[in-house]
């Protein structure tokens, strides 16, 4: 099959697909209702597959244009080499290097290159040139020098939009390392600022014998939104550092940037005890839920009735269970993957320290997910019932002549400015670097979480 036909599958496929959304959507509105939870997450389902293959037909015809152009290109070649003479200068063939990144460097690398450039006042593409001159990644996105960047300049903020390499390869580094990374394709995305009805009661009805009165009854609901709200660091670095930074400096702004993001969403996503602070940051989609009580066996059976009882917690609230997954930490998830039953065998073979499957359900391990006195963070979630607005990426700016407050914990704001002893930044050859990404997520109903905190132990000897 050749890319033409591919491409045909390809849409042949999405407009089957396209068709069920449709489908899916008009039996709702022919019964005047909203989408149940079956309907939902197929939805959510179908739709995830028409981006990719959205995505997949994006790249393959880029690709057929590309084959187009060489196949031009060689025409006009072959043209102009049947008119001239054959000579050594014209056989004269060179191997392009293109340098392989790991994920993230190139993100440190147009950090780097950029405030270089402004402290030198060198040209962007020069500054590239000099430190990097194998990587074409980098020369590609820094097309020429620009005093401010913005969407309509195709050579820099527009072809950060349309392409977005380096900022794209940044998030691709932190995503997989974080627990909200990893699970955020099972939640139900929702865009800020909009308006959602959520039922917390059903109507009722009953028995009416001839004659008597007919009952009337009500059911309530909850209005509730996702607003966009920060998580946010700030790091300073001297220019000394800077410019004897090595390879080695460049992976460590990327490790650092995605650690200290990372950990702040992770941290208050897993964390029960993270309660929500108004228009500010949200709190763990776990707080405010009650833990659940383990039956207090660590072993085997005791697991297999901790993970019942969860279970139960679900289907007692008559949720169904398409789209649960469990979120663990590290030192349950290694627990399980090593215990062993009466004869010897793994207990559960499905499980690894990093993941797996367990009673069915997809595993997601971080170990942002809480251990203390009373056990490791262990809990059923169902992915549909949780709401997550995300614009995904990240704000990255680098400044000079900022002033900075140098605490960690500053207690000044804009509405209420109070005085401050600040650093200059120009005045002390420093760099100042700002990191921000929004995001917010919310539960629907309490139900959508069942959680406990074990000591499953895959040491306890099996009698």
């Amino acid at each position: 099959m050749n890319i033409a036909q591919q491409i045909a599958a390809l849409e042949a496929t999405r407009k089957e697909k396209a068709a069920r959304l449709e489908e899916i959507t008009q039996k709702s509105i022919d019964e005047a209702r909203s989408l149940d939870d079956a309907e939902a997450q197929e939805f959510d389902s179908v739709e995830l597959e028409v981006k990719r293959l959205d995505d997949d037909l994006a790249r393959f015809r880029k690709l057929l244009a590309m084959q187009a152009d060489n196949a031009k290109s060689v025409e006009t070649e072959g043209k102009k080499a049947a008119a001239q003479p054959l000579s050594f200068k014209s056989l004269d063939v060179r191997a392009k290097h293109n340098e392989k990144l790991e994920p993230g460097v190139g993100m440190a690398r147009f950090a780097r290159v950029k405030l270089l450039s402004h402290i030198d006042a060198e040209p962007v593409d020069k500054v590239a040139k000099s430190l990097y001159p194998h990587d074409e990644g980098l020369q590609t996105v820094i097309k020429a020098p620009v005093d401010a960047a913005h969407t309509q300049d195709a050579n820099w903020a527009g072809n950060l939009i349309n392409e977005g390499s380096m900022f794209a390869d940044f998030v691709e580094f932190l995503r997989p390392r974080t627990l909200l990374g990893q699970i955020e394709g099972q939640l139900r995305r929702l865009p800020f600022d909009t308006p959602v009805l959520i039922q917390n009661s059903g109507a009722t009805a009953n028995w009416v014998a001839e004659g008597d009165a007919k009952p009337v009854t009500k059911w309530s609901w909850t209005r509730t939104k996702l607003a966009p709200l920060k998580v946010a660091a700030i790091a300073a670095a001297t220019e000394e550092q800077l410019r004897r930074a090595s390879v080695a400096a460049d992976m460590l702004f990327r490790d650092e940037l995605a650690r200290a993001v990372g950990s702040t969403i992770d941290t208050t996503f897993a964390d029960p005890s993270v309660a929500a602070v108004a228009d500010e940051s949200p709190g763990s989609i776990f707080n405010g839920v009650t833990g659940l009580t383990p039956n207090g066996d660590t072993g085997i059976i005791g697991v297999r009735c901790d993970i019942a009882e969860m279970l139960n917690a679900h289907n007692d609230a008559n949720l169904n269970f398409d789209g649960m997954f469990w979120v663990m930490s590290g030192r349950n998830a290694i627990a399980l993957s090593q215990m062993t039953n009466e004869i010897g065998n793994m207990a559960y073979p499905t499980v690894t320290p990093t993941g797996g499957t367990l009673a069915g359900f997809p595993v997601y391990v971080s170990n942002y997910a809480p251990t203390d006195s009373t056990g490791s963070f262990v809990a059923l979630v169902k992915g549909s019932e949780i709401f997550i607005g995300d614009e995904g990426g990240f704000d990255v700016r680098v400044s000079r002549e900022a002033s900075l407050l140098m605490d960690n914990a500053p207690n000044m704001n804009s509405t209420t400015p109070t005085g401050a002893s600040l650093v200059s930044l120009w005045q002390t050859n420093s760099v100042g670097f700002l990191v921000e990404r929004y995001i917010n997520w919310a539960r629907r109903r309490d139900a959508a979480v069942a959680w406990m905190n074990v000591a499953w132990d895959a040491c306890e000897v099996v009698s």
